[in-house]
């Protein structure tokens, strides 16, 4: 029998991560043509190229270090994982001391998911070259997927500091900046030569795009306008068929029109069909690329402001929503990401069918948590407090003061640093995972491996592991099973023969579970993913989630708690 499984919304416009920079001309023999025009290969973007010409000169001189570095990150770029591992593990065996094979060791580390190693590598390239602003960049990467967030800000000050003028500096430092001086910094780096493929420019494009159409508006902040610290609203079933839940969405009022949107903790923000936008009469900013699941790759839309979202008994006000060129979203209204709710602590009861939304736990130093409703994935970096450096300058008095008796170093009037992970003692154990924008990547063993990430996913209907993880672990075989997403569909679909996950303190045996490829997941996320547990098991457990400290639980209501 032939199985349909539809997947939403998966990784809503994925960001690549992974900065994969090489040392500037500067740093090499000003007398080496062939590997400056190496170099200069690897920043234009051609990557194919660069390994070529790498290649060629490790032939004639096998330990140059500035060689094999250039030659392993353009690997990591082509995505030839495997490969790049292998000759950093052979080139760091035969030369342990340079720090910047030590950073290239990271690097691959880092897309490969073994994050403990890679902080590992980064902390033995700094004590080897203190100054290597290579490492503080990887650090800064790795840290933020820790939501240690104070930690990647002073990593990457640290590198900024060294050299404030180096491309791949400047690259991560852009959401440092306001957004007049971010356009200006953005529209710089597009006009030399820069180390991005042609679907990474156009996201940089659509981005630059956004900054210039909001540089003189107010900032859409989202801001909550009812006084409700605490809700439950109802969840609505989504069927596959007159007898099988696929999904759970909520009803959602945007500019007062009722819409059903699908509650998925793999996407971002709220995105719908162009229909639905149209009879919203949402108010066009600029073009915007999404994409997920499927091998037709981006899509096309555009972003938009919605004056009033209504949720429940929550209404917010002047909020970003994405809208497709599409009539609809994979047969639905469209999507809503959890990480809407991030401002609060987010209790997904499905066999309840409940969303339930309750503060934060306070940390010492506030006064109180804040309450927003974050729609603008778009323009805000990753643990950014608040979005921009616009309203960071404008906030209370009594939230800079709260900042200064935790951090002497804040001065009164400047924006305030982010900071890391706060564990609640009524949430110590809770399972800390690894956040890579809205993805919640959890640490999971599949059979008896070591530990790989999962993708954390109510759109998607099927627990799923990838084709690589899967032939580590098990056999697999060709299905019929029809997978699609926001990118299409699925060309290649397998299943694999037996896979027992174990994640945070649950275990669950899988028969004959859906196998794809998630190569380009892994690309735009930054780091291997392995696998994505959906919704078939998670509609048995209260999914607890604080996105602020990257923080999960899982509860069995009927097993009387956790398992």
């Amino acid at each position: 029998m032939r199985a349909d499984i539809v997947l939403r919304g998966l990784a809503v416009l994925l960001v690549c991560t992974l900065q994969t920079a090489i040392p500037s001309p500067a740093q090499t023999s000003v007398g080496d043509a062939a590997l400056n025009s190496a170099d200069q290969l690897y920043r234009s973007g051609q990557f194919a190229a660069a390994e070529a010409a790498y290649q060629a000169i490790l032939r004639s001189n096998p330990k140059l270090v500035p060689a094999q570095v250039g030659f392993i990150r353009s690997l990591l770029r082509e995505q030839k994982i495997d490969e790049a591992y292998e000759a950093a593990t052979a080139d760091v065996a035969d030369q342990p001391n340079p720090a910047p094979l030590r950073v290239a060791m990271g690097d691959v580390q880092f897309r490969r998911g073994q994050m403990s190693s890679t902080e590992d590598s980064y902390l033995k390239a700094l004590k080897a070259d203190p100054k290597d602003i290579y490492a503080y960049l990887g650090l800064a990467r790795l840290y933020r997927a820790y939501s240690l967030y104070r930690h990647a800000y002073d990593a990457l000050t640290r590198a900024h500091a060294i050299a404030p003028d180096n491309p791949d500096v400047q690259r991560m430092y852009f959401a440092q900046l306001p957004r007049k001086q971010r356009i200006a910094a953005l529209e710089s780096y597009l006009a030399t030569p820069h180390p991005d493929d042609a679907e990474e420019t156009r996201e940089w494009q659509s981005y630059l795009e956004f900054l210039k159409a909001t540089a003189d508006s107010p900032l859409h902040s989202c801001k909550l306008i009812s006084k409700v610290e605490k809700t439950d609203t109802h969840l609505e079933r989504l069927f596959a068929n007159p007898q099988t839940i696929r999904a759970f969405g909520l009803s959602v009022k945007l500019n007062d029109h009722s819409y059903h949107l699908l509650l998925d903790t793999g996407a971002s923000g709220i995105v719908i069909g162009r229909k639905a936008a149209e009879k919203a009469g949402l108010t066009r900013i600029s073009a915007e690329r999404y994409g997920g699941i499927g091998d037709q790759g981006l899509q096309t839309g555009y972003t938009a402001v919605a004056d009033r979202i209504r949720v429940g008994e929550l209404e917010f006000h002047d909020c970003i929503v994405r809208v497709s060129d599409k009539a609809s979203i994979v047969d639905e209204d469209g999507l809503i990401g959890a990480d809407v709710f991030g401002a609060y602590l987010i209790d997904i009861d499905l066999p309840g069918e409940k969303l339930r939304l309750a503060p934060l736990p306070k940390r010492p130093e506030d006064a109180s948590a804040p309450t927003a409703l974050k729609t603008d994935t778009v323009s805000e970096p990753e643990g950014a407090e608040p979005s921009d450096k616009e309203e960071q300058r404008a906030q209370s008095s009594e939230s800079v003061s709260a900042s200064k008796a935790s951090n002497p170093t804040v001065v009164s009037g400047a924006p305030r640093p982010p900071r890391d992970r706060y564990i609640a003692p009524e949430m110590a154990n809770w399972t800390k995972v690894f956040r890579f924008g809205h993805n919640l990547l959890i640490p999971t063993y599949v059979n008896d491996s070591p530990v790989m990430l999962f993708l954390i996913d109510t759109g998607s209907f099927s627990n799923i592991i990838s084709t690589r993880a899967a032939r580590e672990v098990t056999r697999i075989a060709q299905s019929r099973t029809q997978v699609r997403g926001l990118s299409g569909s699925v060309n290649q679909v397998f299943t694999a023969d037996k896979a027992n996950l174990v994640f945070s303190h649950f275990r669950q045996p899988n028969q004959d579970m859906v196998t794809i490829d998630l190569s380009t997941i892994c690309k735009h996320t930054g780091t291997e993913v392995s696998g994505i547990l959906g919704f078939n098991v998670l509609r048995q457990l209260e999914v607890k989630i604080d996105y602020r400290d990257g923080l999960v639980d899982f509860v069995r209501p009927n097993a009387g708690g956790r398992n």
